[in-house]
């Protein structure tokens, strides 16, 4: 990034620290790797309780905001002798730098509550079992719900007819065209609303299916749907065996980064490789327009 030799230091500081680091939460907190519900005496909770992580991205989101109007304003460390396309480019850093910080904060909250439901719960059990009185219900007393439906998602192996009944029983539209098997929505769990999928068979054996998300069509939309997908998959797969992702430096402001995604300038990948010998992989897909969130999976 070039910036006018008469910019002030501190704005160069603020501009730094809005692109310094990814949220804290998304970095460190560790959720609990299983459902609070099932949870028992013997399970190895190493999971964060402590809301430190997500407190320090709240603040992180607090000073971006406070950076982001003295940019605005020309006032504070954007004093009037730093240049406008400086504080212009300020403001877009400011921007993204509030909208990764409070998802990575919502995510850090999120962990830390399973983290200690499922402390909660384990100590009610384990006070159970050495007064030999019946377990106790689950912290969160919730109504019973009706019977669990069949799974509703799509499985590598199916057939083409399972295929289609687990779409429809999902309650979307399967449809069959120019050589391109559809189904209208994404049976599968954690991917952003609006999914939908497109499906590849050999010899009559679902082999690949590629969910497609199209985000909504501002930055911000954009951002929290492709963070909403890769926690979903993190959540599911644990950490990824590869992850890359580039934002350059003339894509940073909110206004130019939808057009940079749709040259193809705004890039990036995350893959799993599964011990059943599927894998998984997470991109963003310029072409064919508008820019998509593609997740594939596929077997061996």
């Amino acid at each position: 990034m070039k910036l006018c030799t008469q910019t002030r230091p501190a704005a160069l500081v603020a501009i730094w620290l809005g692109l310094s680091c990814s949220g804290c939460s998304l970095m460190f907190s560790r959720g609990p790797t299983v459902a609070p519900e099932n949870v028992d005496t013997t399970t190895n909770l190493r999971c964060d309780k402590s809301v430190l992580w997500p407190v320090l991205d709240s603040i992180d989101v607090a000073g971006n905001a406070v950076y982001m109007a003295m940019a605005a304003s020309g006032s504070g460390v954007y004093a009037e002798d730093v240049p406008p396309e400086t504080r212009d480019i300020a403001v877009g850093v400011h921007v993204a730098g509030m909208a990764l910080y409070g998802a990575s904060a919502i995510y850090g909250y999120y962990v830390a509550d399973e983290c200690q439901r499922a402390h909660e719960r384990q100590q009610q059990l384990r006070k159970a079992e050495e007064s030999s009185e019946v377990p106790l219900a689950p912290v969160r007393i919730v109504p019973s719900p009706p019977p669990a439906p069949e799974p509703v998602e799509l499985a590598l192996g199916a057939s083409r007819e399972e295929a289609a009944a687990t779409c429809r029983r999902a309650g979307h539209e399967w449809s069959e065209g120019e050589g391109v098997l559809r189904c209208s929505g994404a049976p599968f769990a954690g991917l952003p609303a609006g999914a939908s999928a497109e499906l590849e068979f050999v010899e009559d054996r679902l082999s690949a299916v590629e969910f497609i998300v199209r985000p909504p069509a501002d930055a911000q939309g954009w951002a929290s749907a492709l963070r909403e997908a890769e926690i979903a998959l993190i959540r599911r797969y644990g950490k990824p065996q590869q992850r890359s992702f580039a934002v350059p430096d003339e894509c940073n402001a909110a206004e130019l980064f939808l057009g940079c995604v749709a040259d193809g300038k705004v890039t990036g990948s995350a893959s799993w490789s599964l011990a059943d010998g599927r894998s998984v992989t997470l991109a963003i897909a310029a072409a064919p327009p508008p820019p998509t969130i593609r997740v594939r999976l596929t077997a061996d």
